[in-house]
């Protein structure tokens, strides 16, 4: 039986295996942690489109598989919350329509980069390997990474806004707010659910998988 300090340093390896990510050290970031230029914010963000539609499907995948109720309770409660609970104009991918007019994006010019369909492709793989994979990949791969990498654009778009005389980004609040709160119910599920070191390994290795994975959405982004 795994007692709950082990499983406690389970969410810790999960986290620190993000932390310490080469994704969070890509020189694209890098380059645009302090500030970031408005073509950079509207090529990023308009990949982040692709991403927002097709996360709401991984979750959909991840609770197929689910077998235990509560699992599937947590994960359709993180598909209601990014589907604004039943009001289109709050669903995440409106919020971010709606911030990209705002900042002058021609959605005439809407592209799905190669690196970006790569890594949408490799990452529905990693959730179809099984639900523990899923987790890790969804959990911290996901929506823990996505809180650093968010509050790292969020502080570069700060310093633009002040240059630009750009709008409020009501889309970084909301997505800060969602990826601190959904993370933080995937870590609970997780330290349920994965019980045994084979599952806690399943885990792990669904998060390394979605990490690298998400190293192509960089690379496909001009440098």
């Amino acid at each position: 039986m795994v007692t709950i300090r082990e499983n406690s340093k389970l969410i810790s390896t999960l986290k620190q295996n993000v932390e310490e990510h080469e994704v969070l050290k890509h020189p694209w970031l890098l380059k645009r942690k302090n500030f970031i230029e408005l073509k950079d914010l509207h090529t990023w963000l308009s990949q982040e489109y692709f991403v927002s539609v097709d996360f709401v499907n991984w979750f959909l995948l991840a609770s197929v598989q689910a077998t235990n109720l509560e699992a599937k309770i947590v994960l359709v409660q993180n598909i209601w919350e990014e589907l604004g609970e039943g009001k289109l104009e709050n669903s995440h991918v409106k919020i971010l329509e709606e911030f990209l007019n705002q900042i002058q994006f021609n959605f005439n010019n809407l592209k799905l980069f190669s690196g970006t369909e790569k890594y949408l492709q490799r990452m529905k793989e990693i959730i179809e390997m099984g639900f523990l994979e899923s987790l890790g990949a969804l959990g911290p791969a996901n929506e823990y990474l996505l809180k650093l990498e968010y509050g790292t654009i969020a502080q570069s778009y700060n310093a633009l806004k002040q240059k630009l005389n750009l709008p409020e980004a009501k889309f970084f609040q909301v997505n800060l707010n969602a990826d601190e709160s959904h993370s933080k119910k995937i870590f609970e599920l997780i330290e349920k659910i994965a019980i045994s070191p084979e599952q806690q390994q399943r885990v792990i290795r669904g998060n390394l998988l979605a990490l690298e994975a998400r190293i192509l959405f960089y690379e496909g982004l001009p440098q």
